[in-house]
C-alpha cells in the first residue's frame, strides 16, 4: 500500500482486523478510541490530510474524525506522553507519522514527546487504543487504511 493521499479512510488493526473507531460514535473531549468489528458506520471513518511540516519526508498527517462529514471534528491525544496511555478524542489538531511496515501496513506515531510511541491494541481480548513502545514488527502496533471517499471541497 502507498502512503494515504487526503480523504476519508478506514483504519484496520492489523492484529485483530477490528477498526479504529470512536466510541459510542461520541464527540465528547476524552472519549476513548477503541477497535471494533467492522459496521460500516461513520464512527469508523477517519479523515486524511497530509501536513507537510519542514524537515519530514512527507509522512506526516493529521487524523481526524468523519462524524461531522469532511470538515473533521476532532482528533485523538494521550494526556500524558507515556507508554500504556489510553488514546482519546479530542477537538485539538494532533499530527502523527506513519512509518510503513513490510506487510502494506503503517506504525501511527505521535510526532510530539517521545517519537518511539505508537498506536496500538496491547491485549486483543480489550477493545482500548493505547499508547506502547514501538517494537518491529509488531501487529499490535500496525495499521491498514482502506480509502472510503475523496475529501470535497469545502464550501
Amino acid at each position: 500500500m502507498s502512503f494515504p493521499n487526503d480523504g476519508v479512510y478506514t483504519i484496520r488493526h492489523v492484529g485483530t482486523n477490528f477498526m479504529l473507531d470512536l466510541t459510542s460514535n461520541s464527540t465528547n473531549e476524552g472519549n476513548q478510541i477503541q477497535i471494533s468489528p467492522n459496521n460500516g458506520t461513520v464512527a469508523q471513518q477517519w479523515m486524511i490530510k497530509r501536513q507537510n511540516e519542514p524537515g519530514t519526508s512527507n509522512k506526516t498527517l493529521s487524523i481526524q474524525s468523519n462524524n461531522n462529514g469532511n470538515n473533521g471534528n476532532g482528533c485523538f491525544a494521550t494526556a500524558k506522553d507515556a507508554a500504556d496511555e489510553p488514546v482519546v478524542y479530542t477537538r485539538q489538531a494532533f499530527i502523527v507519522d506513519l512509518c510503513e511496515q513490510a506487510n502494506n501496513s503503517f506504525n501511527i506515531s505521535f510526532t510530539r514527546g517521545n517519537k518511539n510511541l505508537v498506536l496500538s491494541v496491547p491485549n486483543p481480548n480489550h477493545s482500548a487504543v493505547r499508547l506502547n513502545n514501538q517494537a518491529q514488527g509488531n501487529t499490535s502496533q500496525q495499521w491498514e487504511f482502506n480509502r472510503v471517499a475523496d475529501l470535497q471541497p469545502i464550501a
